[in-house]
């Protein structure tokens, strides 16, 4: 049997919080290993098309917009400005959110880590094993590591660990997935009045059974590239038997997507003048899975923790984006913060002192399903995710 090959810190997972965390043990001279399932870095900005960065920035908006957690997540929010010709956030009500373009994301992200010599990346790759200790099995790959960590959003590792690390709402709660997609050669600029123009329009063809009724959530936004267009929709995705770490659930899914994608484009195509001559639709890798597992931590945030502002003596990073309950497709349900200042996310959500080594960050880290509402935005995931692996190169047996 061959010698497993040797890392300091294996982060699985290369969304957000991965890439962050591989960057931020890199950095720190740790021989760091990434491994991503999919071919782009980047996870939901890149693969399920999400295009505005949320939780990047300070939540008193009279303050204009600031960056919230300096290190990694500013970095990568002035490179994805500057990328996109962006001079400044957008306001959108009571948040500042960055809009951005998912090809810049991956590009971006690829490049960082390229540029690390300490750091391996592996894209197209499946974690299929996990023992204690850590050796990581890949296929026929052996892979032994110091300290993992999971930033994979299902908490992968932790449910080939077994039950007892991880947690999972109840189906009818899960926050609804979506659906992004986008489009090129629109005539006019998309402005507030076209954008309500096209909603009604929606709403007018799902009502004469034009559309589907799933049709009903979908927005419209405008791209830092002109005359590119993100089409988002929620989508119910089973209600109370929706489970998402049901691999066959979720082809069903990107299934129910792409047909919702190619109807709505049709009929824009077809039924406005702003739209006759757009291009056919550019399709997700996958559909946006925004609730899935959870790790189990030392401690669990909660959502009253969150909404208080409350800070820790063993604070890992800050989070200032509301509580965004997406519970139906029907649209999201805000709820702020008692002051506008952020909330601390302890350390001790991103470990388990019965699992020594073993770190977690971003979508999965360990808190209730209230305060995931706000902590899996992909700014927080950055900074939780760089958190988790300053503690990760730190860690010794």
């Amino acid at each position: 049997m061959s010698t497993p090959e040797a890392f300091d810190v294996t982060v699985v997972g290369g969304g957000s919080a991965g890439v962050a965390a591989a960057l931020a043990a890199a950095r720190q001279g740790a021989r760091t290993l990434l491994i991503e399932r999919q071919q782009l870095l980047g996870g939901m900005g890149t693969n399920a098309m999400v295009h505005t960065f949320c939780g990047l920035f300070h939540p008193d908006v009279s303050r204009g917009p600031q960056w919230l957690n300096p290190g990694i997540p500013s970095e990568i929010g002035m490179a994805l400005m500057q990328r996109s010709g962006i001079h400044k956030a957008d306001l959108m009500g009571r948040v500042y959110v960055l809009r951005h373009r998912p090809a810049d994301l991956a590009q971006l992200t690829a490049e960082l880590c390229a540029e690390e010599r300490h750091l391996t990346v592996l894209t197209a790759t499946e974690v299929t094993a996990l023992a204690p200790g850590w050796t990581i099995t890949l296929g026929d790959r052996t892979i032994h590591s110091r300290a993992v960590i999971d930033t994979t959003g299902e908490a992968l590792l932790a449910r080939l660990l077994g039950d007892t690390h991880w947690d999972l709402a109840a189906s009818a709660r899960l926050y609804r997935p979506a659906y992004v997609w986008s489009f090129h050669g629109l005539k006019d600029e998309l402005d507030e009045p076209l954008r309500l123009r096209t909603a009604a329009l929606i709403v007018r063809a799902v009502k004469a059974g034009a559309l589907p009724a799933a049709a009903l959530g979908t927005t419209l936004r405008a791209s830092p590239a002109k005359g590119e267009v993100f089409v988002s929709t929620d989508l119910e995705a089973g209600g109370d038997r929706w489970d998402p770490t049901d691999s066959d659930q979720r082809l069903h899914l990107e299934s129910e997507g792409r047909a919702l994608a190619h109807a709505v484009w049709d009929f824009l195509h077809s039924s406005h003048p702003s739209f006759g001559s757009i291009t056919p639709p550019s399709l997700p890798v996958h559909a946006g899975v925004r609730e899935s597992a959870r790790w189990l931590g030392d401690y669990v945030l909660t959502a009253d923790d969150l909404i208080r502002s409350r800070r820790f003596d063993d604070e890992a990073a800050l989070a200032g984006w509301p509580l965004e309950m997406r519970e139906t497709a029907r649209g999201p349900k805000f709820r702020y913060f008692d002051q506008p200042e952020p909330a601390g996310i302890p350390s001790s959500c991103l470990r388990s002192s019965s699992l020594p080594g073993m770190f977690f960050a971003g979508r999965c880290l360990s808190c209730d399903h209230e305060a995931l509402a706000s902590v899996r935005v992909m700014g927080t995931c950055l900074a939780t995710g760089q958190a988790a692996g300053q503690m990760a190169t730190a860690f010794r047996p």
